[in-house]
């Protein structure tokens, strides 16, 4: 049988085709199997938010307790010092009763670091915090009336807390371990009024076990400069963080720095946006433990 060069031309066009053909059904079958995948991060995550609820009695109850047990939660005294239009520093902020009975539950603990791509640490986030009962005090000045009311008196403006399915509402920054640091970035904002990145400065220690460790907090400065503070603790700083470039430097051997970082905003409506959703619940799940 003589095979001509038709025949040839032929099946090479239907291997080709054939070919295309399941290219595509492969590219179609993957793409189904990311958006899957996507929306159940982002299913099983909206129900960590609708777990949360079972807590807030409890939470409440333990606000009442710690209000009996300690004067106040914040001090009327704090000093404070505005570094721009959209950064402010509070000294001294909580009573001092309080930030001790606080930064006592970091005694002698260690944490592993997890190494994101921008960022080497751990911490615990909103979620957690709800669950847990090794960190009390945290919640309960992030949902306080004084935290809330000295916002709005620092602020000059009537300020809100976000919503419960905001993942960074509150939640723990721990740099534990030699090399821990989070890069240059901005903190996207997802609403459409102002939001305040808002940092309690917990334990900033060197191997000594004194202020202050090797880290530096690092921001650009609306002239293009770069600012540097040290962040001591029993310190507040509030700053758009969705406006201002900054990083944390790098901590050294037997150092520790760990922060409350607490999210408000003055309109905490939410944009549509499911693509940051899914970001932040990505983020966030590698992030935290």
């Amino acid at each position: 049988m003589e095979i001509t060069s038709t025949d040839i031309t032929t099946d090479n066009k239907t291997n080709i085709g054939l070919s295309n053909m399941n290219q595509y059904s492969f590219n179609v079958i993957s793409l189904f199997l990311i958006i899957l995948v996507l929306l159940l991060v982002i299913f099983f995550n909206d129900r960590e938010f609708i777990y949360i609820q079972q807590y807030l009695n409890n939470l409440h109850k333990n606000s009442k307790i710690l209000k009996d047990q300690f004067k106040s939660l914040v001090n009327p005294n704090y000093n404070k010092i505005v570094m721009s239009d959209k950064m402010i520093l509070l000294e001294n902020f909580l009573d001092d009763e309080y930030f001790n009975f606080l930064q006592s539950q970091f005694n002698n603990k260690s944490f592993n670091s997890l190494n994101y791509y921008y960022r080497k640490g751990n911490g615990v986030n909103f979620t957690n915090l709800h669950k847990s009962s090794e960190y009390n005090g945290f919640l309960e000045l992030y949902y306080s009336d004084q935290m809330q009311n000295t916002l709005t008196n620092v602020l000059e403006k009537n300020i809100q807390r976000p919503p419960l399915s905001d993942i960074n509402s509150c939640s723990l920054l721990i740099y534990s371990n030699q090399g821990d640091y989070i890069d240059w970035h901005k903190d996207y904002s997802n609403y459409y009024g102002d939001r305040y990145v808002v940092l309690l400065s917990l334990t900033n220690s060197n191997l000594k076990k004194q202020c202050c460790s090797e880290n530096e907090f690092m921001f650009m400065e609306q002239n293009n400069s770069i600012g540097k503070l040290k962040l001591k603790p029993n310190c507040l700083l509030i700053f758009k963080g969705s406006e201002i470039l900054h990083k944390s430097t790098s901590i050294g051997l037997g150092e520790q720095r760990i922060l409350l970082s607490m999210t408000f905003c003055d309109i905490c409506q939410e944009k549509k946006n499911i693509g940051y959703n899914i970001y932040e619940s990505i983020k966030n799940t590698i992030l935290y433990e």
